[in-house]
């Protein structure tokens, strides 16, 4: 049995803090990685709400028991990356899969990097310029 309601509601939530924000209902920003909302009105109030709630019953919509026949029948092997802030965390079933992620963080942190410098770089021009 396949819930679309979870779904619903988390785009719903998320569009209504877009209007929200949009409208000036709401105010957001980031501290160090984690983004905040601020809201006051019933926009932000009910975006909130429906992301909650599509988080509870997404937790809820998975069945109790699975069929041991096709947990057996699945042999695949799991890969996979994980950032906590800037450390990455990788697993893998297999040597050659697990090089191929490394290489990709390295190129994904280098790009970041890059990134980085470029934006340090565009906001000493902005402070020169606007001296």
């Amino acid at each position: 049995m396949e819930s679309r309601l979870p779904a619903i509601l988390f785009i719903s939530g998320i569009a209504l803090l877009i209007l929200a924000l949009i409208t000036g209902e709401a105010k957001g920003g980031i501290i160090v990685i984690f983004p905040f909302i601020i809201g006051r009105g019933l926009l932000s109030l009910f975006g909130m709400l429906f992301i909650f709630l599509s988080f509870i019953l997404f937790f809820f919509s998975f069945p109790k028991e699975m069929e041991y026949e096709m947990v057996q029948s699945v042999q695949e092997k799991k890969k996979g990356i994980i950032f906590i802030g800037p450390i990455p965390i990788i697993f893998s079933g297999d040597i050659k899969i697990a090089w191929l992620l490394i290489l990709l963080i390295a190129i994904f942190l280098i790009f970041i990097i890059f990134l980085l410098f470029l934006s340090l770089y565009y906001s000493k021009m902005v402070i020169w310029i606007s001296f």
